[in-house]
C-alpha cells in the first residue's frame, strides 16, 4: 500500500472504509465491517451525540437537521441506525406531509428545488420506498428543464431558462438514492441523469458554454462538506463510476483537480463555505482526507474509463 493509501487508512472509519471499497478494493465483507462501525466512533460519533432529544440538530447555519442529515449521508453512516432513522423520519414527517406531497403546485410554488432534492435524498436514504417519496421524485422529474438541469430560481422566476449547477447536483443526489430504494425505476432516472450530466458536460463542468470562462471561481474550490454549493470536485466525484466520466470534456477539470496536488500525493484543505459547524473535522489549510478520497476516486474512475 502506498504512503498515500496508508495515510488515508490511517484517518477516521468514514473515511478509511471508503478508502477501502473505492481505493484498496477490499472484500465487501470487510468495508461494511468497518463502515459499521462508523455511527460509534469518530466523526460519526460526534454527530449523534450532538442530536437533541426531539430528534433535530442545533439550528444554524450548517448545523440544522437538513444540513446534519445530509453530511451525514456523505459520511455513508449506515441508515438502519435507530437514532439517525428516527431523526430522518421526523425530519420527513415535518416537511413532506401527505398533503403536500400530493400538491405539486405548492412543492413548486412554495419550496426550492434544491429542498425537494434534499428531501428525497435524505428520505430515500432513511426511510426507503415511501409513497411520499414517489409522489415527490414525479414532481422533481416533471421539473427537469430543456436544458437538462434543474434551477431553484424558476420558482420566483418562471422565466428562468437555463440550469443552475447547485440545483442540478442538488437534484440529482436525490434521484440517485430514489434509484437506489426503489422509489423511481432505474431506465426512468438513468434518463434524466443522462441529460443534467450533458448539460454539464458541455459547460465543462464550470465554463461558460458561450465563452469559455470560468463562471464562478468558487466553483473550483475544494470545499467539504458542500452543502449546497456545487464545485467541479463534487460533480466529478459524482461522476467518477459513470461511463461519462472518460468523456474528453472532463479533460479540462481533471487537469484543475491534478493541479491542486500537493507534494507527498496530497490535497489541501482549500476554504471553507462561511457559517457555524457542529464540529470541524480538518483544519483549514491542512492536508485533507476528504479531498484526497475523493480526489483519488475521481482520477482512478477516469483512468479505467
Amino acid at each position: 500500500m502506498d504512503i498515500t493509501l496508508q495515510w488515508l487508512m490511517d484517518g477516521d472509519p468514514v473515511i478509511r472504509w471508503q478508502a477501502m471499497r473505492d481505493l484498496c478494493a477490499r472484500p465487501k465483507a470487510e468495508w461494511m465491517a468497518e463502515r459499521q462501525r462508523t455511527a460509534d466512533a469518530g466523526w460519526g460519533a460526534h454527530f449523534v451525540d450532538r442530536l437533541r432529544p426531539d430528534g433535530t440538530w442545533p439550528p444554524g447555519r450548517w448545523t440544522d437537521t437538513v444540513w446534519t442529515l445530509l453530511t451525514i449521508i456523505d459520511c455513508g453512516i449506515p441508515a438502519d441506525h435507530p437514532p439517525l432513522t428516527d431523526a430522518a423520519r421526523r425530519f420527513i414527517e415535518s416537511n413532506l406531509t401527505p398533503e403536500r406531497a400530493g400538491d405539486e403546485k405548492w412543492l413548486l410554488n412554495r419550496m426550492d428545488m434544491c429542498h425537494l432534492g434534499f428531501w428525497l435524498r435524505i428520505g430515500c436514504y432513511f426511510l426507503g420506498n415511501d409513497a411520499r417519496l414517489v409522489k415527490l421524485t414525479g414532481t422533481v422529474l416533471r421539473a427537469q428543464m430543456a436544458d437538462g438541469g434543474w434551477n431553484c430560481r424558476k420558482r420566483t422566476d418562471p422565466q428562468t431558462h437555463h440550469g443552475s449547477f447547485h440545483t442540478t447536483f442538488n437534484v440529482l443526489d436525490g434521484l440517485a438514492e430514489a434509484a437506489e430504494a426503489g422509489v423511481i425505476s432505474a431506465s426512468a432516472f438513468r434518463e434524466a441523469e443522462a441529460r443534467a450530466l450533458e448539460f454539464m458536460l458541455a459547460h465543462q463542468m464550470y465554463r461558460s458554454d458561450r465563452t469559455g470562462e470560468v463562471i464562478q471561481e468558487r466553483f473550483t474550490h475544494l470545499t467539504f462538506p458542500s452543502h449546497w454549493h456545487y464545485n467541479v470536485l463534487r460533480g466529478l466525484d459524482y461522476m467518477r463510476n459513470h461511463r461519462v466520466i472518460g468523456d474528453s470534456r472532463l479533460r479540462d477539470p481533471i487537469a484543475l483537480l491534478e493541479g491542486r496536488r500537493r507534494t507527498g500525493g496530497r490535497w489541501h484543505v482549500e476554504k471553507r463555505i462561511p457559517g457555524t459547524t457542529l464540529f470541524d473535522m480538518e483544519t483549514m489549510g491542512g492536508d485533507s482526507r476528504w479531498n484526497t478520497l475523493r480526489a483519488l476516486r475521481v482520477l482512478k474512475g477516469r483512468q479505467a474509463s
